[in-house]
């Protein structure tokens, strides 16, 4: 059932083509409206084998914006010799939607760093918006959104680096849960980020809120032990000096065909040991205070000079009308 379109290679094509993405292309329709699509792939166009099967699609009207959700991940290989064709099946419950288009999109392969997954702490603001926040900003470098059930919340996301600042406008997502599939992850630019807020657009929250995840890239840390285990890793004094000094000082050139970076020996984290406690982490060293200190002391000399001349105008001006 439902609309097929059959898609095939250019017959002048002669190389493979690494596809990541189709994007769907439709007429405009008068309302909002939500179907699915399913990939199939072939060669001989009498085999189809199935590529993605019934992927959410969806196109909402919220005043002046029109949000889409138009593309299917395929990350597969055309090629002459082998998958030429690929058929697309589009299901909705409009007789007005018709394709009007496909795009194939190729996206470069990039090596994904490791990430770590830190869960945001959910909170109700109204029955339209919902905000996560964590302890303390964090580098990220995406966050994923996931209903707690099927359907579809087309919303408004915005993110802030303090608690202080100002909502960040990010984008306009349609956020979804069909059948096992989730919409993908929202990237940010890798700089700190305190916490994220939806916006729902013309919809309502659902009753059991989405929950957040937010990613930051892995980082390995290399340092120089001496001495018997166990050692002690201190971290996050506010009042420390950078530290970090450049691999090569740790192991030089000539001695890594000996000592490989990724061969050096894992550290394994044991029990805990509380040292300075949570004031150390806001701590601040010897010359910001004494910054700080003059700082402060400058304003107090201005303020007084203020106050003096404030005091020094009005015997003046008394003067005056005593005179008068």
């Amino acid at each position: 059932t439902g609309q097929h379109y059959l898609l095939t290679l250019p017959e002048q094509a002669t190389g493979e083509i690494s596809l990541s993405q189709l994007q769907l292309l439709w007429n405009t329709p008068q309302t909002s409206w939500q179907g699915t699509a399913s990939v199939y792939y072939s060669e001989d166009l009498k085999q189809w084998y199935t590529l993605r099967e019934d992927m959410p699609l969806l196109d909402v009207v919220s005043g002046q914006d029109r949000l889409k959700l138009d593309r299917i991940d395929t990350d597969m290989v055309l090629s002459p010799d082998a998958n030429r064709y690929l058929m697309v099946v589009l299901n909705t419950q409009s007789q007005e939607i018709t394709l009007t288009g496909v795009n194939a999109i190729r996206t470069p392969a990039q090596a994904a760093p490791e990430e770590i997954g830190l869960e945001g702490e959910g909170e109700q603001l109204s029955t339209s918006e919902v905000q996560w926040h964590w302890s303390r900003p964090q580098p990220l470098s995406a966050v994923s959104i996931s209903l707690n059930g099927d359907g579809v919340l087309p919303v408004e996301i915005a993110w802030r680096s303090t608690e202080e600042e100002a909502w960040h406008p990010l984008k306009k997502e349609v956020l979804y849960r069909l059948e096992g599939k989730m919409s993908p992850p929202v990237s940010l630019n890798g700089g700190l980020v305190q916490a994220v807020k939806i916006t729902t657009l013309n919809a309502r929250l659902p009753e059991y809120l989405p929950s957040v995840m937010g990613h930051r890239d892995r980082y390995d840390l290399v340092f120089n032990a001496q001495g018997k285990a166990p050692y002690v890793l201190a971290w996050g004094n506010g009042a420390a000096k950078p530290a970090s000094v450049e691999p090569d000082m740790l192991i030089p050139a000539d001695l890594r065909k000996t000592y490989d970076m990724a061969n050096l020996p894992q550290a394994d984290i044991q029990d805990n040991v509380a040292l300075g406690g949570e004031g150390r982490l806001t701590a601040t060293s010897a010359a910001e205070r004494e910054s700080r200190m003059n700082t402060l002391l400058v304003w107090g000399v201005l303020i007084a000079g203020v106050i003096l001349l404030a005091g020094m105008a009005w015997r003046i001006w008394r003067e005056t009308q005593r005179k008068a």
